[in-house]
C-alpha cells in the first residue's frame, strides 16, 4: 500500500510532463493577440477606437488582460501557456477526485492526448476558458459562500470570453451545482468590472459597434469556416461513448450540455475552439461510468500515436516565429520612425521590431475587418496623415483567399500613391511617392 501511495505522487506529474511534450513535439501557436494588444496599449492605443477587435474586454485587454511583461514572445510567453494548461490539469484531477471517480489519472490522461490532438496546442481563448472551468469543477462541490461567490465571479469570466457557451453553463449549474445568491453577486461583480472599465475610457459606442453589431452583422457571414468530413468524423468518433453512455444511464441534461458546446465552434469552425467541449466530455463521462473501461484507454493509445505522428510529420516550433519574421524584424528595428503599416505580414513584426501601426490605428489584416469601408478608410487616412512606409505579404492568405487581393481600397490606395523599393525578407517595401 505503502509503494501504491508514493506512485500516486508519481503519476500526476508524469501526466503533466506528458502534457509539456506533446505540446513542443508538436510545435505551438502563441496566437500574436497575446503579445501585440499589450504592446500597443503601453503606447496609447485604445481597445475598440484604435484596436479593432470584436472580442468582450477581458482577458485580450481591459482590466484582467495580460500585462505586457508577461508577453514577450516566445519565452515568457510559451511558460505561461505551459503553465495555464499544467494548472488546468492539476484541477482537473482533484475535480475528479472530489467527485470519487476512479482512476482519475486515467481520464485525465484521456483529457491530455485528446486535447493536444485537438488543436490543444494553440493558446488562444478556450485555454483559459478551460483553466476558468477546472477551476469551477473544483469548487462546484464546496458549499462554502466564499466558494460559491468565486464561482460566480468565475463563471462570468467564462461567458465574457466566450458568450456562446453561457446555455452550456446553465445546464451545467442545473446538472452538477446549484445556484445562490453568493453565485450571482460573484457574476455580478465579474460584469460589472469590465463595464466600468469601457465607461471610463469613454469608448462604449465603440465597444458596441464592435461587440454587437459587428458580431451581429458582419462576422457570421464573412468569417463563416464550416467543418470538413474529416473534422465531423473525428468529432463524432470522440463524443460518440460519452453519448452512448448518457443515453444508457439517462443523463439527458449531460447530453444537452455536450449539444450546446458545439455553438463554440460557429460561425467559424476550428478544433481549437472546441476545448472546453472536449474537458467536459471526459469529466462528465466520468462522472457517469466511474470506472474507464476499453474505450478509455483505446482512445489514449489512439491520439497519443496520433500526436507523435503529427509532430514527426508536420514539426514546426513556435509557428510565428519563424526566421524569416526575425530577420526581417531586426531589419525593420534600423529603418528610421516609429511606424509601419503590414499588410498580411505577421503582425508579431510590430512589437518585434519597436514600431507601430500609423494613425494610431490597427486592424487585423483580415478580410472581414478589411471589407468594411468604416476600416478601410480608417487605414487610408492613417496612411495619407503619416506617409509610414507599408510592407506587404503578396503570398498571405486565410481560407484559401489570398489577402492583399481582399483589401480592396487599401491596396488600391499604396499602389496608386507608394512606390515599391524592393523587399525584407520575402516581404515588399512600399515608400510614398
Amino acid at each position: 500500500m505503502k509503494i501504491i501511495t508514493r506512485l500516486k505522487y508519481v503519476f500526476l506529474p508524469s501526466a503533466l510532463l506528458l502534457h509539456i511534450s506533446l505540446i513542443l513535439i508538436r510545435g505551438y501557436f502563441l496566437s500574436t493577440e497575446f503579445t501585440l494588444y499589450p504592446y500597443l496599449v503601453t503606447r496609447g492605443f485604445l481597445p475598440y477606437r484604435d484596436i479593432i477587435d470584436q472580442h468582450f474586454p477581458t482577458l485580450l485587454f481591459g482590466p484582467f488582460s495580460l500585462p505586457a511583461f508577461l508577453t514577450v514572445n516566445p519565452w515568457p510567453l510559451l511558460g505561461l501557456f505551459l503553465l495555464i494548461l499544467c494548472v488546468t490539469d492539476i484541477f482537473i484531477y482533484f475535480s475528479l477526485i472530489r467527485y470519487k471517480v476512479r482512476q482519475p489519472l486515467v481520464w485525465l490522461t484521456l483529457f491530455v492526448a485528446s486535447s493536444v490532438y485537438f488543436s490543444g496546442n494553440i493558446l488562444w481563448i478556450e485555454t483559459f476558458v478551460n483553466l476558468l472551468l477546472s477551476v469551477w469543477l473544483f469548487l462546484s462541490t464546496s458549499k462554502k459562500n466564499l466558494h460559491r461567490f468565486v464561482s460566480g465571479f468565475i463563471l462570468s469570466q467564462v461567458i465574457l470570453l466566450r458568450p456562446t457557451i453561457a446555455p452550456a453553463i446553465l445546464l451545467l449549474l442545473l446538472g452538477i451545482s446549484d445556484f445562490s445568491i453568493y453565485l450571482f453577486l460573484g457574476g455580478l461583480i465579474g460584469l460589472a468590472i469590465p463595464s466600468l472599465f469601457i465607461f471610463k475610457q469613454g469608448i462604449f459606442p465603440d465597444f458596441f459597434n464592435l461587440t454587437i453589431t459587428f458580431n451581429k452583422t458582419v462576422y457570421p457571414l464573412e468569417a463563416r469556416l464550416v467543418p470538413g468530413k474529416r473534422e465531423i468524423l473525428a468529432l463524432g468518433l470522440f463524443i460518440f461513448p460519452a453519448v452512448v453512455a448518457f443515453v444508457k444511464n439517462k443523463k439527458y441534461l449531460f447530453l444537452g450540455i455536450l449539444l450546446l458546446l458545439f455553438a463554440l465552434a460557429f460561425p467559424r469552425f476550428g478544433y481549437e475552439h472546441l476545448q472546453p467541449l472536449y474537458l467536459l466530455t471526459i469529466v462528465l463521462t466520468a462522472l457517469v461510468v466511474k470506472r474507464p473501461n476499453v474505450v478509455v484507454y483505446l482512445f489514449i493509445f489512439i491520439f497519443f500515436c496520433l500526436n507523435i505522428v503529427s509532430g514527426i510529420r508536420h514539426h514546426y516550433g513556435n509557428f510565428f516565429m519563424t526566421p524569416e519574421v526575425i530577420s526581417a524584424s531586426k531589419e525593420i528595428k534600423d529603418k528610421p520612425g516609429q511606424v509601419i503599416y503590414l499588410l498580411g505580414v505577421p503582425d508579431i513584426v510590430y512589437q518585434l521590431s519597436g514600431k507601430m501601426p500609423p494613425g494610431y490605428t490597427y486592424v487585423p489584416s483580415l478580410p472581414w475587418y478589411l471589407h468594411q469601408k468604416e476600416f478601410s478608410q480608417k487605414i487610408i487616412m492613417s496612411l495619407e496623415k503619416s506617409g509610414s512606409p507599408v510592407l506587404i505579404d503578396d503570398k498571405a492568405q486565410i481560407d484559401g483567399k489570398n489577402i492583399v487581393d481582399e483589401s480592396g481600397e487599401i491596396i488600391e490606395y499604396i499602389r496608386m500613391n507608394y512606390i515599391n523599393r524592393g523587399y525584407i525578407g520575402n516581404y515588399q517595401l512600399y515608400l510614398p511617392k
